[in-house]
């Protein structure tokens, strides 16, 4: 039998940092649907102050995981469940902020199931294999 290897928990806080920062605009964008904001301020608008806040973002992340860099490589777990439920969420979030992305960026209402589903298909299996490989986590035995 083949041994995982296991990670520390900098790695897998830099997943987590690297993939959250990648969806944080959609999710911005996400929100601002739900609170209807497009009914104050234009579609770009929201999509500029998003982009800003994920950068804000990017800059402060990338400070404190290098700040706690030391103390983060001595910490191991067998197993990061709840790493991983986070990065499930801020996944599921971020395919349905792409959709309304997509939505204020031209697109057709009719349209966004097209895009959606195959995008939470593809986000599920780099899941799949991401969990299996880095979290120790399988989703087909759960």
């Amino acid at each position: 039998m083949k041994s995982k290897k296991v990670y520390n928990k900098f790695q897998i806080n830099l997943i987590l940092f690297a993939s959250g920062d990648v969806l944080l605009t959609p999710i911005l964008i996400m929100i601002a649907y739900i609170f209807d904001l497009h009914d104050y301020t234009s579609t770009t608008n929201i999509i500029l102050i998003a982009i800003l806040i994920s950068l804000v973002d990017i800059v402060v992340g990338i400070l404190y995981l290098l700040i706690k860099r030391e103390q983060l490589k001595r910490k191991l777990k067998p197993t990061y469940n709840k790493e991983f439920s986070i990065l499930l969420i801020m996944a599921s979030f971020g395919v349905l902020g792409i959709g309304i992305m997509f939505t204020y960026l031209g697109g057709e209402l009719y349209y966004v199931p097209h895009v959606i589903t195959p995008l939470f298909i593809f986000t599920y299996l780099v899941l799949l294999v991401v969990g299996e490989k880095y979290f120790n986590v399988n989703l087909l035995r759960k």
